[in-house]
């Protein structure tokens, strides 16, 4: 085969595999590389702390808005990482903290482990780093992230709306001023999370939206502590 016949050949199969490339990875950004893998499973996992590290938490002025700042923002430093066990501890930093979070991927849990670079003495000594509590993702980061996946009405909704006396303007003021109500929301539910939400009416009315995060957010039922009987279109 002539040379120039071997480089075109060579070109066609190399263009080939970007186009390829191309459709394979097209819309999923950098969720596919390795940091952004790791932070996903930190993210889809429930995280706990423990009793010593959540004082430590306040005592260096962090919330849990920093700590998922730092895994929705920040980046994983393979090389301070200890990746070998079954059990893996992962290094991530932002601009604003760095953590160590242990990934248990059996069981679907991630530990907030260690916060570095903070020099504050704090008075944590009397508290337990053996016994642990969730540690739950804010509301103003779960409903921003459920509007961001786009908004989709159902036929159903017009009935709910009405029935709780609202609008859809009303309905979707949720992702500003609702507060997720975490105990009655279950956010590795798959293949599609559901959340509850608490929207407090100007009327002191207290609505609740169950919420369902598919390829679009849906409301499914909406409810009022002050009707206890249920909407039929619920």
């Amino acid at each position: 085969m002539k040379i120039g016949r071997r480089v075109r050949v060579y070109l066609v199969g190399v263009g080939m595999g970007l186009i390829a490339t191309y459709f394979m990875f097209n819309g999923r950004g950098c969720e596919w590389m390795p940091g952004k893998r790791v932070l996903s499973s930190i993210e889809d996992s429930q995280l706990v702390i423990s009793e010593f590290r959540a004082c430590q938490m306040d005592c260096y002025g962090l919330s849990s808005q920093d700590v998922f700042n730092a895994v929705n923002r920040g980046s994983v430093l393979f090389s301070e990482s200890e990746t070998s066990g079954p059990i893996k501890n992962y290094v991530v930093a932002d601009d604003k903290c760095k953590i160590t979070f242990a990934l248990n991927t059996a069981d679907s849990i991630s530990e907030v482990l260690r916060f570095h670079e903070f020099n504050e003495k704090c008075a944590c000594g009397n508290q337990s780093d053996s016994v642990h509590r969730p540690l739950f993702m804010p509301s103003n980061m779960i409903l921003s992230k459920l509007y961001e996946n786009g908004f989709e009405l159902t036929q159903s909704n017009s009935c709910q709306f009405e029935c709780a006396g609202i609008d859809s303007l009303t309905a979707l003021s949720i992702f500003k001023d609702g507060k997720v109500i975490h105990e009655q929301s279950y956010p590795r539910q798959r293949p599609n999370p559901i959340y509850m939400v608490e929207l407090n009416q100007s009327s002191g009315e207290k609505l609740f939206f169950k919420v369902e995060k598919g390829l679009r957010t849906r409301i499914l039922e909406v409810t009022s502590d002050r009707n206890t009987a249920n909407c039929p279109c619920n």
